[in-house]
């Protein structure tokens, strides 16, 4: 008979790990009043403060696993993360009764399940509308407002054109960003964008219709912001301003609409990816509002003030984590730009949308 708690002689190794990693965020399900099931991610303690992040255009909530390479930052800051599916996108079935005013209903009644009281509300790119939706329904309820490269409405006088055939031909072109891009600086990223592109149209079958995006579309052409004259929590603006598919004509009809004067954060010389680039920061700002900036220097990170950022910036010093310093240039050689994944040297130049991707 096996005795239970019985060391197995003197040449055992015990082992501490009693459970399988995670492969990704876990993806839990809800039915709520309205009669629907989402689906959502919730990452982090929950005495944490919460950030309801919305994804870009044609997204599913898998995407929150390509803002998980600062996964280990978010949690020394004390960040949970939250994001619910959008109708019609990966696995959520397409309901036409449900819109963005519908979809706002259905992700407080959500967090009011969740026992989630007050939210920063992070938008990137085409999840700028939703994100406004939702705080113009409760706008008591968020504590700060973050949008990164977001969609406004026709009032920018930008409108976002975007062949959807060709989309669903070739989903991964959707997700095409240059070969001079920082996202090719985190390893995996671009096979988990791939991994993301075909999960959100194609989930639910290659014969599935796009019924969700092309809703999405439809509204970022001839939607209108609702108000948001109710809201007082303060708001930041991410922005490249090299950025051909979200324009900062975007940015500044946010200003329009935004009750308050933002504080923006506009990076020379980038383009429709500082929603990756600076997403520390902008995690940062979700904790500290604005007060500290992400800084570093010989492979140390520090969360300064803002004159003594300004200070090592112009001293030389990097935006944001360490991880993206320029690496050392090695004995004898050129500069190592990094390994690249199976799928970097590829994805940049798959398909001609690349100028409509949202994500």
């Amino acid at each position: 008979m096996v005795q239970h708690g019985v060391p197995l002689g003197p040449s055992a190794i015990e082992v501490g790990s009693t459970a399988f990693d995670p492969l990704g965020p876990t993806v839990r399900t809800c039915q709520l009043a309205s009669g629907r099931h989402v689906r959502y991610i919730d990452e982090g303690r929950e005495p944490w403060p919460v950030a309801l992040v919305f994804g870009g255009a044609g997204t599913s909530v898998r995407v929150l696993r390509l803002l998980e390479f600062a996964r280990s930052f978010r949690e020394e800051l004390g960040i949970r993360l939250v994001a619910v599916e959008r109708n019609g996108l990966g696995l959520t079935p397409f309901d036409p009764e449900c819109g963005a005013a519908e979809h706002a209903g259905d992700v407080w009644d959500l967090l009011d399940r969740l026992g989630v009281e007050r939210v920063a509300v992070v938008a990137i790119s085409g999840g700028g509308p939703y994100a406004a939706h939702v705080i113009a329904a409760r706008p008591e309820r968020v504590t700060s407002v973050h949008l990164a490269c977001t969609l406004s409405d026709h009032g920018a006088g930008a409108p976002l054109h975007v062949d959807l055939d060709a989309v669903i031909a070739d989903p991964v072109g959707w997700w095409a960003f240059p070969a001079s891009s920082p996202v090719h600086r985190i390893p995996g990223f671009a096979a988990s964008a791939v991994e993301e592109a075909t999960h959100a149209l194609l989930a639910q079958g290659a014969s599935s219709t796009p019924d969700g995006l092309r809703q999405a579309l439809e509204l970022y052409e001839h939607g209108d912001l609702p108000g948001l004259s109710g809201l007082s929590a303060p708001a930041f603006l991410y922005w490249g301003n090299d950025d051909a598919v979200v324009p900062t004509a975007h940015l500044r009809r946010w200003v329009e609409v935004l009750p308050e004067q933002p504080l923006v954060r506009l990076y020379a010389n980038e383009g429709h990816d500082v929603q990756y680039r600076h997403w520390d920061q902008i995690l940062c700002d979700v904790l500290h509002r604005g007060r500290r900036t992400v800084v570093s220097r010989g492979r140390k990170t520090w969360l300064l003030r803002t004159e003594d950022a300004e200070r090592e910036l112009a001293r030389g010093a990097t935006a944001g984590l360490a991880a993206w310093e320029p690496p050392p240039a090695p004995q004898g050689g050129s500069v190592d730009e990094g390994a690249l994944d199976e799928c970097d040297e590829q994805l940049p130049h798959r398909g001609d949308v690349q100028a409509g991707g949202t994500r």
